[in-house]
């Protein structure tokens, strides 16, 4: 969560999450469940250009298996971060692959949900490293 309530999704790509997402896995089981069960707020999001070219090639069918739990997530509100190398848990970096166009806010005062804080502003991030979180 950002400061001013956004919320980001951590896909993990086989990697690392920050300890304070990982450490309760009933409680992120739980936060998972709840998090696919909002509504939509808005069908249009917005694609990095780093993952269109990556998917230039794929046909329709490929595209779609592969943005299928961004587009999911986005929708809903979420800015959508995978692993920048897919199943090495050694690299501990994230990019953003998607941005919602509707961002979810969550009063992070009142918010009961358990969150990493960021400091700063998700419409600003574009890497991070798990590694350096808390």
């Amino acid at each position: 969560m950002d400061n001013s309530g956004k919320i980001a999704i951590v896909a993990s790509g086989g990697g690392l999450l920050p300890e304070s997402v990982s450490s309760d896995m009933g409680r992120l089981t739980r936060m998972i469940k709840y998090f696919r069960s909002l509504p939509v707020l808005s069908n249009d999001i917005i694609i990095e250009n780093r993952v269109l070219k990556s998917i230039k090639t794929y046909n329709e069918k490929q595209k779609d298996i592969y943005l299928s739990d961004l587009y999911f997530m986005a929708t809903r509100g979420f800015y959508y971060f995978d692993k920048m190398i897919s199943n090495n848990y050694s690299d501990f970096r994230y990019f953003l692959k998607a941005k919602p166009t509707i961002p979810l806010i969550i009063d992070k005062n009142t918010s009961v949900l358990p969150f990493t804080f960021i400091n700063g502003n998700l419409e600003n991030i574009k890497y991070f490293e798990a590694n350096k979180m808390s």
